[in-house]
């Protein structure tokens, strides 16, 4: 924006500035007969403000051609206005007026364009306008819901305004009053100001100290706004894996928009999935950091503490949201807990179905009118609960990617807890800690570290290695005998597992709820056959098997591997086609449930179960040296790596038969993945 310094006065667009002086706001024209002081006052101010901050915005957003052929009279032009927020639309629609060389006819926005009659009714006004041979600009803040058909179809340009940045703030202040030195404000000075706002703080008489100072008090008082100065450097989060990867492509993406190299095709939206602690909220954060962008975050929750929770106030909640990330554009939009909103299926037949339906259909077309409207907002959501989702949004379109956030392995963990120690323990070894946090999450690595720095400040000392790995693994209430019944049946898991060719990754003692232990390896691959699967089943025995072979005999504590077992050779024979018939009888799920209403496939299962015990207990009996020896180095350290356990049973070899003699079920070629598709992990709790 050029500021051409004149005579005795400066221009600032089409405004004029008058030099500056020290007395007080500019002359106010002599009171008539039917206007107050007051009431021409603030017809100053309305004036002043569109000419301050409407019209420049408007000017930036046409573009020189668009600007050129309003102002040559281009009685064939067209243009669609969309607003940051419906407080603009009033002011962005008496700038094209100052900007157009002949008439104009601009079309306001209506709310009742669900109404037939209505529609005709814009509809007959877009072509009449069209018709007359004027120039037509429709105003909106959303103009995919609230202009003509007839209007968006025919419009030969859409022109996106964005909310004013700081400098051209900076540059309205200045030419508003002239009292006071020269202000600086910032992107938080001005988060989420509407037009009204902007009304409110630019009073006459004000210094120009004073019209900041209310701009940064307003923005304070938005929730919802946040700056993520504080979160971590993208790159410095481990364990993410396609989640931070993704998150730097849309970082680079915006800064290529930045620089004028990127197309105008929409930013790209995920949900980010995953167990509770897994750091979505501070991917969310660390995004918005990297690319130096305002985060706006909202929650189903918030829309109900922020109002008296009926309908109509939980569905201007949310609009408000979406106004919000119009108004900031651009920035990265955030919606927390997105399971919060039910999917429709869940609410077939359900006397809530009335008040959510409005709500979920509120979501979906929002999203749908910012991604159009806004393609330079960053549109993310996290859920716990991924099949909770409505499918509608879990589309392409309106969220483009489903990433998870698994728990971070070994190597990530080692990294989360560098990065929380923050130069501590430089030089210490932390995979052992790391090896005792397997299968939990960042934020119980954050809360292990935290508790360690407290340990250490209790008794006055530095912090050390003890300390961290003590808070890893706390003081065990199990007797000697209960840890080496845990320790021998986790041990058969483990042992099963390499002899079947699995990657290892750890096992552990550790206390996790009702699990006295756990085992975790590599996922098999995504199309498994019935040897695979067979040898999962097998692997999920091998505790039991060892319990009886190596133990005190079987207890109530291989209940989850007994479901896992029978959940899989339930889908192996009902579900994959891998079995003795081809018929399918329905998911996994729908698998499971036959067992209660099919004795004859019942029979089937406890058949299969019978047959691949057995082989557990033959493997496990093979390895009887190398499974008591993984045993007594878990009552030892409580936690082993799989290179560990792989050097352990290399140290005590097989004492009969070679696990290639053991049968294995060649029946079936393989059509399905038992685990739902996606490569990962299978754990296996004690």
């Amino acid at each position: 924006m050029s500021i051409r310094t004149l005579s005795s006065t400066s221009t600032v667009d089409d405004f004029v500035v008058e030099p500056e002086d020290q007395d007080g706001s500019p002359d106010l024209p002599a009171p008539s007969g039917h206007e107050s002081l007051l009431a021409q006052a603030r017809s100053r101010q309305r004036l002043s403000l569109r000419e301050l901050l409407a019209k420049p915005l408007l000017r930036q957003a046409l573009g020189l051609d668009l600007l050129r052929r309003l102002k040559h009279g281009d009685s064939s032009l067209a243009l669609v206005v969309a607003a940051p927020s419906p407080a603009w639309v009033a002011p962005l629609s008496e700038a094209p007026k100052d900007l157009a060389f002949q008439g104009l006819w601009v079309i306001s926005p209506s709310e009742r364009l669900h109404r037939p009659e209505e529609q005709l009714q814009r509809a007959e006004e877009a072509a009449k306008a069209l018709a007359k041979g004027v120039t037509v600009a429709g105003v909106a803040a959303d103009p995919a819901r609230e202009l003509s058909k007839v209007l968006l179809a025919a419009a030969d340009a859409t022109v996106i305004v964005p909310a004013p940045d700081a400098a051209l703030v900076e540059q309205a202040i200045r030419a508003f009053s002239r009292k006071g030195r020269s202000v600086a404000l910032s992107a938080r000075d001005l988060a989420g100001l509407d037009w009204m706002d902007y009304y409110a703080a630019f009073r006459l008489g004000s210094t120009r100290q004073a019209i900041a100072a209310r701009l940064a008090r307003a923005a304070g008082a938005r929730t919802g706004v946040t700056f993520a100065e504080d979160a971590p450097p993208l790159e410095t989060l481990t364990g993410y894996g396609e989640a931070r990867t993704w998150a730097e492509h849309i970082v680079r993406e915006v800064e290529d928009r930045r620089a004028g190299r990127a197309a105008g095709s929409a930013l790209e939206s995920a949900i980010l999935a995953g167990l509770p602690g897994t750091g979505k909220t501070t991917l969310a954060q660390a995004l918005a950091k990297a690319a130096g962008l305002q985060l706006v975050t909202t929650s189903v929750a918030s829309w109900f503490s922020a109002s008296d929770g009926h309908l109509g106030a939980v569905v201007k909640e949310q609009k408000r949201f979406f106004a919000d990330l119009r108004t900031m554009r651009p920035c990265v939009g955030f919606i927390d807990e997105l399971d919060a909103l039910p999917s429709r299926a869940s609410l077939s037949g359900s006397s809530n179905g009335d008040f959510w339906a409005p709500v979920i259909t509120g979501m979906l077309l929002g999203i749908d009118a910012l991604r159009q409207a806004c393609p330079d907002v960053v549109l993310i959501a996290a859920t716990n609960f991924l099949d909770r989702v409505d499918p509608a949004l879990r589309r392409p379109g309106r969220f483009d990617r489903l990433i998870e956030i698994a728990p971070p392995d070994v190597e990530g963990l080692t990294n989360i807890l560098r990065a929380h120690l923050k130069g501590d323990l430089a030089e210490a070894d932390l995979s052992l800690v790391a090896q005792l946090l397997l299968g939990r999450v960042g934020a119980d690595v954050v809360q292990v570290v935290n508790s360690a720095r407290r340990r250490a400040r209790l008794t006055g000392r530095a912090l050390t290695l003890d300390d961290l790995i003590a808070e890893a693994s706390p003081s065990d209430p199990r007797s000697p005998a209960e840890l080496k019944a845990c320790a021998i049946h986790e041990a058969g898991h483990a042992v099963a597992a390499v002899a079947l060719g699995r990657t290892l990754q750890g096992v552990s003692l550790q206390l996790s709820g009702a699990s006295g232990g756990m085992t975790r390896m590599e996922h098999p691959g995504f199309i498994p056959t019935r040897a695979v699967i067979e040898n999962n089943v097998v692997i999920g025995l091998a505790g039991r098997a060892a319990d009886l072979v190596l133990g005190a005999g079987a207890s109530a504590g291989a209940v989850g591997d007994l479901a896992l077992a029978t959940r899989e050779l339930s889908a192996l024979h009902a579900s994959y086609g891998l079995g003795d018939r081809l018929l399918h009888r329905g998911g996994v799920d729908d698998a499971s449930a036959l067992l209660r209403v099919d004795s004859g496939f019942a029979r089937c299962i406890e058949a299969d179960l019978q047959r691949l015990m057995n082989r557990a207990i033959t493997l496990v009996t093979a390895h009887r040296a190398a499974v008591l020896a993984v045993a007594e180095a878990l009552i030892v350290h409580r936690v082993l790596s799989g290179t560990q356990v792989q050097a352990l049973m290399e140290a005590y070899p097989p004492s009969m038969a070679r696990i290639d003699d053991i049968p294995a079920s060649t029946t079936g070629t393989g059509c399905a993945d038992p685990f739902d598709g996606s490569l990962g992990e299978i754990t296996l709790p004690g």
